[in-house]
């Protein structure tokens, strides 16, 4: 899943833009200024992500969410470009969240198969999904923290190299 978090004008090339992110992934861990890491995915972009993240889940696919910065030129002297911030879940979500309402459906039918045969357990097993949903609120609220963590260390990075940018 990608969705757009966030659009910015930048007065730079998008060659020099990628070159100053590049630089920062490039960096050893302890030398890095703004905690990113990233890679190259296959639909364009880069990838960024916490080096050290805030809350580590297992069985651990990888980063939880990542933001897909694409840098792209507006126009043909180089002197603007367009860059855009989208959400990407990662394995690591897809895994919980597909688990959790996996469960979440499980337990629903064994309540209701309990309350149906008219067995007393069934109504007190209708508080199982909540927890269920509980768990998807809590791996959701990380993902936002994260995201909204990621989106200010693109816009500190923009304002410690001095570019120009105005949010779109």
């Amino acid at each position: 899943m990608k969705k757009k978090i966030a659009e910015y004008e930048i007065i730079e090339s998008a060659e020099n833009y990628n070159k100053i992110v590049r630089t920062e992934l490039n960096r050893k861990t302890f030398g890095k200024k703004y905690n990113l890491s990233g890679d190259y995915p296959d639909y364009g972009g880069i990838d960024i992500f916490p080096t050290i993240s805030f809350a580590v889940f297992k069985p651990n696919l990888g980063s939880l969410v990542k933001l897909n910065l694409n840098c792209a030129n507006t126009n043909e002297n180089g002197t603007e470009s367009k860059l855009t911030l989208n959400r990407v879940n990662g394995a690591t979500y897809k895994m919980q969240f597909w688990f959790m309402i996996f469960f979440v459906a499980l337990t629903l039918i064994i309540a209701s198969y309990q309350i149906i045969i008219g067995n007393e357990i069934g109504f007190g097993m209708l508080m199982l999904p909540l927890f269920g949903l509980l768990y998807i609120l809590i791996i959701e609220l990380f993902s936002e923290f994260t995201i909204s963590s990621l989106n200010k260390k693109v816009e500190k990075m923009m304002d410690s190299e001095k570019l120009k940018y105005k949010k779109l």
